[in-house]
């Protein structure tokens, strides 16, 4: 992003709603303009919007502030995602192949194909076709390949039996990323990008030269916690916990007796005060110390501590170095202290990270706390051009949004629009395969002939890369034939019998044993066959059936002579003969 560009930024939380302009410095960012706003009423529940038109109002009055402050109009916003939203799922498919026929491109495609289908089958429990309806692919990538469960680094060229894949695939319903656009759209605003809520905060707080060690980054807010882990130089793992400072604000409110805002009010002011005042729902009103007040919600505070510790040890495997911690919920008293107990960590090794503790970002200082994080985090993605994709596409009329972080490409956008991995590449004709005298032989069955691709009107491949507004004209690919043959087909003259009979050239095919039973040469060898061919025993009698010749009835002498001797009719005759049969002295 160019030096100079600038962003406008909006964090929709489950209680707050933050909105800010930010703008690329040659060093660093500047935040110019920011608005914080609290929802009026529950809107959301755990990073979820549940009422439109309460957050879009809430959303174009940040937007109308934030105007009237830099005297121009805002059109298009960077959100994001709650890490609710994403999920992860490791998939596997396989195919079995000939142990005579090399593995191509187009098997390697497929496979992956088929394997992101079952990963979206996965967490959905629908087809391919269906759940594409529900879910954006974010993207996915090969764990591992395998030729008949044998690791190995690359299957094109290799020979085998089987052949398999295992992918990691990452996706967010379609539903959030929905609901977020129609906010925006009713507020006049389009989409600049979208970047999931931890992936936002993890790239301002566990810098490049940070991701080294093995650190736990959770952004706990109202609704939801959100978590990134990091290990060996990148971040390697999101999760969330559907808990957050709204379970400790509920609990005030069932031991006290009082509505929701109230409850928060009480919460925010544990951080400050030794003493609460406060008035129940009955009208009476109470003034506690803040220590009774958590001792009170103890339970609530360990509850949360423990889910967001588990969470950490499912992802990482074991408890990282250190924990880093955001969010306005992260400030409860004593929640930084319960997680590391929870993980059997040294209480300074999980900390709070601020605003103020993002150096590369200046302006607007008093926009501070953790709470203002994930807003900055949102910001820079979106300046650094490191959030997802999003894009609009026809394919036969159908209407796809693409979201990813590479560029998409014409395959992408089929397995969106719900086609399958079989109509995309056909599926090649088996091979027939049989045992001839004891040898295996394979027969190999016709190529799928290709998908027909257009885009634009311009004929193009699937590896062609899309753009907004493109419209691909898609013809499904046809399947191969199968392998076929018929026994003849393997009969060759050293199998045959060949001889001259009175002159002429006679070429006598060996006797055909199919599964036990005679047969034939154009009979059609069926998959799996044992065939045998045996070189047929002939004595000279054999012949007169070949050459339809009947000795009875006529007269005078038979004389029959094999390669110029006198023969009779048990006389064998061998590959080469020269035969002569005929009357001689039949009466006039």
């Amino acid at each position: 992003m160019k030096i100079g560009q600038e962003v406008f930024a909006l964090d929709i939380g489950t209680r707050t709603v933050v909105g800010l302009v930010v703008r690329k410095q040659e060093k660093g960012y500047e935040i110019l303009a920011h608005k914080v706003l609290e929802h009026k009423g529950r809107a959301m529940y755990d990073g979820q919007i549940h009422d439109v038109e309460a957050v879009a109002g809430s959303v174009r009055q940040i937007k109308e502030s934030l105007e009237s402050i830099m005297g121009r109009k805002l059109e298009r916003a960077a959100v994001a995602a709650a890490g609710r939203a994403l999920y992860t799922v490791e998939a596997v498919a396989g195919k079995n192949t000939s142990p005579f026929v090399e593995i191509t491109r187009e098997d390697i495609d497929c496979l992956k194909a088929d394997a992101l289908a079952n990963a979206i089958k996965s967490i959905s429990g629908k087809n391919a076709s269906d759940a594409f309806a529900d879910y954006h692919c974010v993207g996915y990538s090969i764990v591992k390949w395998f030729l008949e469960d044998e690791e190995l680094d690359n299957l094109v060229g290799q020979k085998g039996r089987s052949i398999s894949v295992k992918i990691v695939a990452t996706f967010l319903p379609r539903s959030v990323v929905e609901s977020l656009l129609t906010v925006l759209k009713r507020c006049g605003l389009e989409l600049y990008s979208i970047t999931l809520e931890p992936i936002a905060a993890g790239s301002v707080v566990i810098l490049p030269g940070m991701r080294k060690l093995n650190i736990a980054l959770v952004d706990i807010g109202a609704g939801t916690s959100d978590i990134a882990i990091s290990r060996d130089g990148s971040i390697f793992a999101y999760g969330m916990v559907p808990m957050a400072g709204d379970e400790i604000t509920e609990k005030i409110c069932e031991t006290y007796l009082l509505d929701f805002n109230e409850g928060e009010r009480v919460k925010r002011e544990l951080l400050t005060k030794g003493k609460v005042c406060f008035q129940d729902i009955l009208g009476q009103n109470h003034e506690l110390d803040t220590k009774d007040i958590l001792e009170a919600v103890k339970t609530s505070t360990y509850q949360l501590s423990s889910e967001i510790a588990q969470k950490i040890l499912g992802l990482n495997g074991k408890a990282p170095a250190a924990v880093i911690c955001v969010g306005g919920g992260s400030l409860m008293p004593g929640l930084a202290e319960c997680i590391a107990a929870q993980l059997d960590l040294p209480k300074d090794r999980v900390g709070i990270r601020s605003r103020e503790n993002i150096a590369f970002v200046g302006g607007q200082e008093e926009l501070s706390g953790p709470f203002a994080v994930t807003p900055v985090g949102i910001a820079v993605n979106a300046l650094e051009g490191t959030t997802l994709s999003f894009i609009n596409v026809k394919v036969n009329d159908i209407a796809v949004n693409i979201l990813g972080q590479d560029k998409p490409t014409v395959l992408k956008a089929l397995l969106h629009a719900g086609f399958t991995p079989a109509q995309i590449f056909g599926i090649p004709g088996m091979a027939l395969t049989f045992k001839l005298n004891g040898d295996l032989k394979v027969v190999k069955g016709k190529m799928a002939k290709p998908a027909e691709i257009m885009i634009n009107g311009k004929k193009t491949g699937l590896d062609a890369v899309i753009s907004d507004g493109d419209v691909i004209a898609f013809k499904p690919a046809v399947d191969g034939e199968p392998g076929r043959a018929k026994v003849g087909d393997f009969i060759n003259d050293d199998d045959k019998i060949n001889i001259r009979i009175n002159g002429r050239d006679f070429s006598i095919n060996p006797d055909i044993i199919i599964d036990g039973k005679p047969a034939t040469p154009e009979e059609d060898i069926m998959d799996n066959a044992s065939i045998t061919l045996r070189i047929r025993k002939l004595i000279l009698s054999d012949i007169f059936n070949i050459i339809s010749f009947k000795p009875e009835g006529m007269a005078g002498k038979l004389v029959m002579k094999i390669n110029g001797c006198d023969a009779g009719f048990a006389s064998p005759v061998q590959n080469g003969d020269e035969i002569d049969i005929y009357w001689k002295n039949i009466p006039s």
